[in-house]
């Protein structure tokens, strides 16, 4: 029986590695950039941290360029007409010990506009907390030690090609997709297997529509600016290491479903915006967790692995006095493993918070 859907976007939705959407924001001008850097350019002009300037790109082999990026219909119609029906609660769980409090918020890393408002318990959350607990600030990341971290980590070295390392079939989905998203398949082809996946599933989730500046942990460190402390959980080093350490054969794999049935995925990310608005816990570990992985271990690597040291961040907290306000990707929080779970056992209240 096939998987529910591609667990990378699942991964990349609602799982966690904040980290993978700056590398696939603006897929296009970030493999420019890094092309240049493997050149030997490392004056890479910085727009903000999240988009870096392109250079002019190589021509085709026609001396043509890639067919402008498809145009998609976005999640929002959907979305919209569930969400008027229910009450928007949100994800969120409140965490006591004694007189302390802590608030656990699942993130989707990129989002539909139509997510906001935020229902105004989540809000008011926020306005109480003292301290704001992601997994990464990346409106802190340093694009000069951030560029080469990925050029060493998710480029192949000279003489070696993506190519090399995937089928006849993936090539060919590859290319069709660069075409109809403004991409480059001769700069992509420099690009490790992991690293070309976390660019083309970004890709594609951004053309249904969803956005990495309207994720709910990048609304939240805007909000952040006005004087709230941010404190991270993890390093890009970290979740840039985790994202290298997957063998090819189950980054193919997950590569070919998702070039291979993009409607497939976007009925899931439609599901999963649907359950985060009306805060069906349930139905986002299911999302998640339906027959997960593609190799012996990977639900570990990537969520549970990762579980335990979140949710002591939240414990330090909690014993401390200082009221924080957590918000990681929702697949960390739900789930036998997640850290409501892992809170739970070890003596603290957790509950859902939900609207009235």
């Amino acid at each position: 029986m096939s998987r529910f859907t591609n667990p990378r976007i699942q991964w990349l939705a609602a799982s966690g590695f904040a980290l993978a959407f700056l590398i696939g924001s603006g897929a296009a001008a970030r493999a420019g950039a890094l092309h240049a850097l493997a050149q030997g350019n490392e004056s890479v002009e910085q727009q903000d941290t999240q988009v870096v300037v392109l250079p002019a790109p190589p021509p085709s082999a026609g001396g043509q360029k890639p067919e402008a990026a498809s145009q998609t219909a976005p999640l929002a119609t959907s979305i919209e007409a569930r969400a008027s029906a229910r009450v928007r609660n949100g994800l969120m769980w409140k965490a006591t010990w004694g007189k302390n409090t802590a608030y656990l918020l699942g993130s989707i890393h990129l989002a539909t506009a139509d997510i906001y408002p935020l229902p105004a318990q989540i809000e008011d959350a926020f306005q109480r907390s003292s301290v704001l607990l992601v997994e990464i600030d990346l409106q802190k990341l340093d694009p000069g030690k951030f560029l080469p971290l990925i050029s060493s980590s998710g480029m192949y070295p000279p003489g070696d090609a993506l190519w090399n390392h995937v089928s006849a079939n993936t090539r060919e989905l590859v290319t069709r997709f660069c075409g109809t998203h403004g991409l480059y398949p001769e700069q992509l082809s420099q690009f490790k297997l992991w690293m070309a996946a976390v660019m083309l599933s970004a890709a594609e989730m951004q053309s249904f529509g969803l956005r990495p500046e309207l994720g709910i942990d990048q609304h939240f460190l805007s909000e952040a600016k006005d004087g709230k402390r941010v404190e991270e959980l993890e390093s890009p080093e970290q979740q840039i290491r985790i994202l290298a350490s997957l063998p090819e054969p189950a980054e193919e794999k997950d590569l070919d479903e998702m070039l291979q049935d993009p409607q497939r995925i976007k009925d899931t990310l439609d599901k999963l915006q649907t359950a985060w608005i009306a805060g069906d816990a349930s139905a986002i570990d299911k999302i998640v967790s339906t027959e997960m992985g593609s190799f012996p271990g990977e639900e570990k690597i990537m969520l549970s692995n990762r579980n335990p040291h979140m949710a002591d961040g939240v414990e330090r907290y909690l014993k401390s006095g200082e009221t924080c306000f957590l918000v990681v990707g929702a697949g960390h929080l739900v789930g036998k493993g997640g850290i409501v779970q892992l809170l739970k056992q070890r003596g603290f209240k957790v509950e859902q918070v939900l609207g009235l």
